[in-house]
């Protein structure tokens, strides 16, 4: 079980509403634009299958379209969560349970304390709250804290071998990937993923050949240099 806690409302996504990417779509003359250089877009669209999605068909009435989608996943989030809600969640589910967007160490230790198997370091691909810290900076120091008594995964703005190196090296058990391939995903399908995931391996394999490491496991701190103070110390 997977518990999202990165994002209790939605942000304020100025280039999304700039070009008109919301629920309902509103077709900007940008957009139009765009369809009238790349007109296969438009007969893809046409001449595709309706798109669907079967995993909410049963709690969604899929007939008033995006906005029922919208009104769905907004109804999901809570403000009001709180840590004795998460406590009573793990509980009741009795099996491993990891808490998704842990951004600070505190955090992360009481996630251990209510009986996390794990936790994902994320703030939500960055696109919530403007100028918060990055995963990346939050990782080493919750690692250190944390790290030999609960999973830690890692998620944000990965788009290549070497941020999931980065990530590794610095005690992330696991790095997680969502625009990665959902891009390839939307572009070419399932043939578009494989590409995707077959470039990521090539890097993953080229750097560590090119960095002297055999295995993930010989990826440590040590690999890497920082200007921020806490992670020289950590990587001296």
């Amino acid at each position: 079980m997977m518990l999202t806690v990165d994002s209790i409302t939605g942000g304020n996504r100025e280039r999304d509403l700039r070009t008109g990417f919301s629920i309902p779509l509103r077709l900007t003359l940008e957009g139009l634009v765009q369809f009238a250089i790349k007109p296969k877009w438009a007969i893809d669209y046409l001449t595709h299958e309706k798109f669907r999605l079967p995993q909410l068909e049963q709690h969604v009435d899929m007939a008033g379209g995006a906005t029922s989608i919208s009104d769905y996943f907004t109804n999901m989030l809570d403000p009001s969560m709180n840590w004795q809600d998460v406590a009573e969640m793990v509980k009741q589910w009795n099996d491993k349970f990891c808490l998704k967007g842990v951004m600070s160490v505190d955090d992360a230790k009481r996630a251990v304390d209510i009986g996390c198997s794990g936790i994902v370091i994320s703030n939500h691909g960055g696109r919530q709250l403007d100028g918060s810290r990055s995963s990346f900076d939050q990782l080493a120091e919750i690692v250190d804290a944390v790290g030999d008594k609960i999973e830690v995964l890692f998620d944000g703005g990965v788009h290549r071998g070497t941020h999931v190196l980065k990530a590794l090296s610095l005690g992330a058990r696991a790095v997680g990937l969502g625009r990665y391939y959902l891009f390839p995903l939307a572009a070419a399908g399932q043939a578009g993923v494989e590409r995707a995931l077959g470039l990521m391996r090539a890097e993953l394999e080229r750097d560590m050949k090119l960095m002297g490491c055999r295995s993930i496991a010989q990826l440590s701190p040590s690999n890497l240099r920082f200007r921020n103070s806490f992670h020289q110390k950590r990587a001296t």
